[in-house]
């Protein structure tokens, strides 16, 4: 029997077999074309809007209760390393109730759900419990079996503003068991931590003391320390990271994006490192003499010169430069440029409240962006789709061809736009600017 039959059997039979819903939690982001035969230091991709089966459902999954017996003699013949390739390609929403068809079909849908986990929990002051991600973690405490096969954790917890103070005894007992279970995960590849709580008392060594991920190559930490917060309101710095960095070498893609102070590294830490974001005084302090070639930056509208001259000491060029998580003013990207001359694709959310060009309204006044952009002689591709589209009119397909033309002739190199209206600009093989069908369309 042809495979896709077979997949398809093997589905309708588990869906007739159960009916229960459950939610699911993704996130997604990243550039968007590249260079034809460009490869662009590789992220673990995150899931889609359409969440792939190995995504963790926050649900307290149940013991086996077998809903009545599986003797399919089709299904009972096959051996688990086929149906382990039929079920991972399931929704996790048709996995959770598999767990409950038999012993034998829970131990592999187990598998595939705990490769992936991806919780986002939201914490009012009312309910500061994050009792899903206390679940999850005490059922890999309980389960010893599965830490090998957890690949890729993702915690996000959206917290109310105001003081921290009142969550701290509810999310600390949680922290400790997830530190107990993260001990045991030596397979983890990707680890996302983001719990909000910029201002409070978190450490990340109570969180990551004891753990040991050789196979680690994305770590992401946020919602720790004092953040981007006032130093003379919050004058506890964030706990050291550095320990942890030193004993993980294996990373490659770096996010520490509430971290605002300099990193205390050694020259032989994070020889791996290709994707760095973060604030520029940490950037600085982490590029140098590293192999980075993808920056994001945030933070405020303001790089010193300092900074910008360490973050250009990488050992290898900076080509992605992504800026649409702080406010770019056309002199800071003046700035830039004297640094970074050889990035090739840039993302940016222009400051628009700094008039590029007094004379000109409305989209027109981006034409005073084309000095600046022939700053960057090996630019590919421009990216305004985070620029706030209501601080200028619209405009048309007119108006965007022309400053595809206008910009253009200021930077030869530049072949790729794409505008805060969200629609993109190619340049075809006849020198034309053409706008990319399924864009957003014009006005």
């Amino acid at each position: 029997m042809p495979s896709y039959l077979l997949h398809l059997q093997l589905e309708n039979s588990i869906s007739s077999l159960i009916s229960r819903d459950c939610s699911v939690f993704s996130m997604s982001g990243s550039f968007s074309r590249y260079r034809p035969g460009t490869q662009v230091p590789h992220e673990p991709q995150r899931p889609s809007s359409s969440p792939p089966s190995n995504t963790f459902v926050s649900l307290n999954i149940p013991q086996v209760d077998i809903l009545r017996p599986f003797s399919d003699s089709m299904t009972s013949q096959l051996p688990n390393e086929t149906l382990f390739a039929i079920l991972e390609h399931l929704q996790s929403n048709t996995l959770i109730p598999v767990l409950r068809v038999s012993r034998r079909f829970q131990a592999i849908a187990e598998r595939i759900l705990y490769a992936n986990i991806c919780i986002v929990e939201t914490l009012p002051r009312s309910s500061p419990v994050p009792y899903a991600t206390a679940c999850c973690f005490k059922t890999l405490l309980d389960r010893p079996h599965l830490s090998e096969v957890v690949k890729r954790i993702s915690i996000r917890w959206q917290t109310e503003s105001g003081p921290r103070e009142q969550y701290m005894p509810y999310v600390e007992p949680v922290l400790e068991t997830m530190n107990r279970a993260l001990r045991s995960l030596t397979a983890l590849e990707t680890l996302e931590l983001a719990f909000g709580l910029s201002g409070g008392t978190i450490s990340s060594r109570g969180i990551l003391e004891g753990c040991s991920f050789p196979a680690l190559r994305l770590f992401s930490l946020s919602g720790v320390g004092r953040g981007s917060l006032n130093p003379k309101t919050h004058p506890t710095p964030t706990p050291p990271i550095e320990w942890f960095l030193s004993e993980t070498p294996s990373i490659q893609h770096l996010r520490l994006a509430d971290c605002h102070e300099t990193l205390e590294l050694q020259p032989s830490d994070l020889p791996f490192l290709t994707t760095f974001r973060g604030s520029a005084p940490t950037a600085a302090s982490v590029l140098p003499g590293r192999p980075v070639q993808l920056l994001s930056l945030v933070g405020h509208e303001f790089v010193t010169q300092r900074d910008l001259e360490r973050i250009a000491c990488s050992s290898a060029r900076i080509r992605w430069l992504d800026l649409s998580s702080m406010s770019v003013t056309p002199i800071l990207l003046r700035d830039i440029s004297r640094h970074l001359f050889g990035v090739e694709y840039l993302k940016l959310k222009l400051a628009l409240r700094h008039t590029l060009h007094h004379a000109l309204s409305g989209i027109s006044l981006l034409a005073g962006l084309t000095s600046v952009l022939g700053a960057f002689p090996e630019l590919y591709q421009l990216d305004l789709s985070p620029t706030n589209i209501d601080a200028i009119s619209p405009g048309n397909a007119a108006e965007e061809a022309q400053l595809c033309t206008t910009w253009a002739r200021g930077c030869p190199s530049l072949r790729h736009i794409v505008f805060p209206s969200k629609i993109e600009w190619i340049l075809n093989e006849q020198d034309m600017w053409i706008p990319q069908a399924g864009s957003p369309p014009s006005h």
